[in-house]
């Protein structure tokens, strides 16, 4: 005896699961950013030399490449959890900032110097 499942429940319960490992994976890449943040403190932080520079950079791009990908699927249309959608949105933002904030142009003494004394006149 041959016993139908409904088409619907079946590509039903295939998405669900899809979308449930979907968010742990964006959530672990997202949980990256803390991670990249520590690791910046203890290496970037005080010195910053080219060697760890070079591996930073490279891992912060890494790791905008995953988000392209997931940006794919959570923007189009149709993506079922905006939550997981503005979480990648929101983690390419602060991956782009990290990446101008580290390996950007730097701003010079001088001009440092102007706004420091612009923002604080009463400080030697």
């Amino acid at each position: 005896m041959e016993i139908a499942v409904p088409m619907a429940e079946v590509v039903g319960r295939v998405e669900k699961r899809w979308l449930m490992s979907f968010a742990e994976a964006v959530e672990e890449w997202s949980a990256c950013v803390s991670a990249l943040s520590r690791w910046e403190d203890g290496h970037l932080l005080d010195a910053r030399t080219p060697g760890p520079l070079a591996e930073h950079k490279a891992a912060v791009e890494r790791l905008l490449g995953l988000g392209h990908f997931l940006a794919l699927a959570t923007e189009s249309e149709g993506f079922p959890d905006s939550g997981i959608a503005d979480m990648v949105s929101a983690t390419q933002i602060v991956l782009r900032d990290k990446l101008r904030m580290w390996h950007g142009s730097r701003m010079s003494t001088a001009e440092s110097d102007r706004i420091l004394a612009a923002c604080f006149p009463n400080e030697p």
